[in-house]
């Protein structure tokens, strides 16, 4: 069996077969890269081989949610680990919380809005900022209109920048509490929730 994998991010994009007769690498390299997603140049991959059955059987289990490649650029070599999960931490701007249980609260007039943040976060708390930090993230709203965080386009959704975004959430004319549902396609991502109230 082959491993086939982009070289600059170590990340694999598929195997070959597990069977009694492999093929040469260049032939497992370029029929993977070409029938992969945005193959790009088939410079950009390369491929080692895993010779040991029960290994192999492992392996293809385990991919492509719990497999990695461990080791050095030169002496690469495969391991499976469960998926980090992230979550999404959300911060506002809102200067009044109810006294009770702190949700934060903006006039119910139509027009006065909260800029709410949404950082990436890792499973020790600390803020995901790298470049594949670009997650699409979609809202559901039961009350208000989510925009941009300049507050002029309404929108259904937004793309972290290294994993941090800004949005504008703006109140109804009717006094209630509007819960917000963050969600992502990726299963790693947790969902996040924020409330705010109207008053």
């Amino acid at each position: 069996m082959w491993v086939v994998y982009r070289k600059k991010e170590r990340s694999i994009i598929g195997l070959t077969p597990n069977c009694d007769i492999d093929l040469d690498k260049e032939t497992a390299l370029r029929e993977t890269v070409e029938g992969s997603r945005d193959a790009g140049d088939l410079k950009e991959y390369d491929a080692f081989q895993v010779t040991d059955t029960k290994l192999a059987s492992q392996y293809m289990r385990a991919f492509p949610g719990k497999l990695v490649i461990a080791g050095t650029a030169s002496h690469p070599k495969l391991s499976i680990r469960d998926p980090e999960i992230s979550s999404l931490y959300i911060t506002t701007d809102a200067t009044n919380k109810h006294p009770v249980d702190g949700i934060p609260e903006i006039p119910a007039d139509g027009a006065s809005s909260v800029l709410l943040t949404i950082q990436k976060m890792d499973v020790r708390a600390r803020p995901q900022t790298g470049a594949e930090d670009n997650d699409q993230l979609y809202f559901r709203i039961d009350h208000g209109i989510v925009r941009n965080a300049s507050g002029k386009e309404a929108i259904r959704g937004i793309k972290l920048r290294r994993g941090k975004a800004s949005i504008r959430l703006f109140s109804d004319t009717v006094k209630r509490v509007a819960t917000l549902q963050i969600i992502s396609a990726d299963p790693n991502l947790q969902d996040s929730m924020i409330r705010i109230e109207f008053v």
